[in-house]
């Protein structure tokens, strides 16, 4: 309701205000569904001190490697042009935000370093920490290098993938019982 259609080449409108200094890194967006729950819980006053959730999750990293999954409902809604909410503290001054994702339970994602290390986890393997936490080493990074990017591996790439092994594996099971079969016969 907040963003209004508008035409191609129409400008846009401000939908956050950045304070001097700040960028936008990444944005996700949320089903209507989930919305309604965040904002129900924010009505609750249900805040920090929510205990383990079942997910939904907004997944922070930053560049020094560290990262976290935060329940969605820590994150209230806010108007159009707000400040936002701190996602993540930083353990140094040099660190920096460099993904936010919203997943859920079962879900898989790539971590990708400057140097091209690409680690692929589950998200279910990073703990549920609160808004303010630090976060946890998601990647060990070389020195010099940094977490560049978090990518959430798409779940019919997944499929795909057990598909194609699947069929593999058949096809090679095809050859094995045909090249054996072949000279009992002779």
């Amino acid at each position: 309701d907040e963003l209004r259609p508008l035409g191609r080449t129409a400008r846009g409108v401000r939908s956050m205000n950045l304070r001097s200094g700040d960028e936008l890194v990444s944005m996700d967006v949320l089903p209507v569904e989930l919305a309604d729950q965040i904002a129900a819980s924010s009505d609750d006053g249900d805040d920090e001190g929510t205990p383990a959730s079942e997910g939904p999750w907004v997944l922070v990293a930053s560049a020094a490697g560290l990262g976290k999954r935060v329940p969605v409902t820590q994150f209230r809604l806010q108007k159009r042009a707000g400040m936002g909410l701190r996602a993540m503290k930083f353990r140094t001054d040099a660190d920096q935000l460099v993904g936010l994702s919203v997943l859920g339970a079962g879900e898989e994602l790539l971590l990708v370093s400057e140097k091209g290390v690409i680690v692929r986890t589950s998200a279910d393997a990073i703990p549920q920490q609160s808004r303010a936490a630090t976060g946890v080493r998601l990647q060990k990074l070389d020195k010099g290098d940094r977490l560049l990017k978090v990518v959430l591996v798409p779940p019919e790439a997944e499929t795909h993938e057990l598909d194609d092994a699947s069929a593999d594996s058949d096809s090679s099971e095809a050859v094995d019982v045909n090249s054996e079969s072949a000279p009992a016969d002779s």
